[in-house]
């Protein structure tokens, strides 16, 4: 009966000990897979972050640039304005002087060009009514256009990776339960003088930590 009774307990646990093998090789290879998404998680983080960084260079130069180009205009304008009331004056006046309205008249001509090549220089849908450029407003659509067209947001990625990362502790962990079940199961199947006392208490034991191990394993394999 004992004997009967040791058998069987021998081929469980080998039969426990190979089902154990194969599933902490499955479970390593799993938790490989998943230590790789969170590294490429942390990379697309790290791309969408220079990305943004560099779209933020890019917009502010642009928008630096167009900013200063509408100051010129507006210098240009200002200029036109003035010459062009100068000019109506010099008209109206009774004693008009036809040389002076001809140099006005040639300014007011001059600037208008120049105004108007500058106008074409940035866009003036950013021009507000109180005659100033709305580089926020500018910046802000740029920025929404380059989200269309890139990843500029890190955080959902790392936040990604960080979940990730817990998965892999809690693989981890199951991996070091299977590891100590094995050993427990080890020592059963291959010490021959243990008392039967120890022998159920190995194996018992062996079954707790292996319960548990699969259990975690298989709660964060996915």
């Amino acid at each position: 009966m004992q004997e009967n009774f040791d058998s069987r307990l021998n081929t469980i646990i080998a039969f426990a000990i190979s089902i154990l093998t194969i599933f902490s090789g499955l479970l390593g290879w799993q938790m490989g897979n998943i230590a790789g998404n969170a590294s490429g998680e942390y990379s697309a983080a790290q791309r969408a972050e220079l990305n943004a960084q560099k779209i933020q260079s890019i917009n502010i130069l642009a928008v630096e640039e167009n900013h200063r180009s509408f100051l010129t205009y507006k210098r240009y304008y200002d200029e036109y304005q003035l010459v062009s009331t100068q000019l109506d004056e010099a008209q109206s006046a009774k004693d008009a002087d036809i040389a002076v309205i001809n140099k006005l008249s040639a300014r007011q001509q001059e600037l208008r060009i120049l105004y108007l090549s500058n106008l074409k220089l940035f866009p003036n849908v950013y021009i507000t009514r109180d005659g100033t450029y709305d580089t926020k407003t500018q910046l802000g659509q740029m920025w929404a256009q380059a989200t269309r067209e890139l990843d500029l947001e890190p955080t959902p990625h790392l936040e990604a990776g960080r979940i990730l990362d817990d998965q892999v502790q809690k693989m981890q962990l199951a991996l070091i339960l299977l590891a100590v079940s094995l050993f427990f199961f080890a020592i059963v199947s291959t010490v021959e003088s243990l008392k039967r006392s120890i022998i159920l208490i190995f194996s018992g034991s062996g079954s707790v930590f292996a319960a548990i191990g699969i259990t975690i394993g298989l709660l964060y394999w996915s």
